[in-house]
């Protein structure tokens, strides 16, 4: 190791890192179930909902989404797929690129995200606040 830390220590600072992320991602969970969402819903809602408007709305590309949320496109697909069914996102066709796909929020997501966020950033505050 080239590094002024010694493994141990960065070793000690990585499990710290993972219990914060642990304990906040169980809390988010028990936070946000009561609103029918888990994190990675949430995460989603909290992306389409702040996107501008002069950009064109709030809808981005599912690669733009994966990125911003860190899930594999995959993974991604099959988390809108269901935000879909639920009536809080829909899927479209990309006007520049008719292979692509745009995801927006509906106003049902729109409303079900306005009452979880409150709570969600409760949680991070409570949990990260500190940090």
């Amino acid at each position: 190791m080239t590094g002024t830390k010694s493994e141990r220590t960065l070793v000690e600072e990585w499990r710290a890192i993972l219990a914060v992320h642990a304990r906040t991602a169980c809390e988010l969970d028990r936070e946000l179930h009561q609103h029918g969402l888990g994190a990675s819903d949430f995460e989603v809602l909290d992306v389409l909902a702040g996107g501008d408007p002069a950009d064109g709305g709030c809808t981005f590309r599912v690669q733009e989404l994966a990125d911003r949320v860190h899930l594999s496109q995959s993974a991604l697909s099959r988390l809108v797929a269901r935000l879909e069914k639920d009536g809080l996102v829909n899927r479209g066709i990309c006007d520049e690129d008719r292979r692509g796909v745009r995801v927006g929020i509906t106003d049902l997501g729109r409303t079900r995200y306005d009452v979880a966020k409150p709570g969600q950033r409760a949680v991070l505050e409570r949990m990260l606040g500190d940090a």
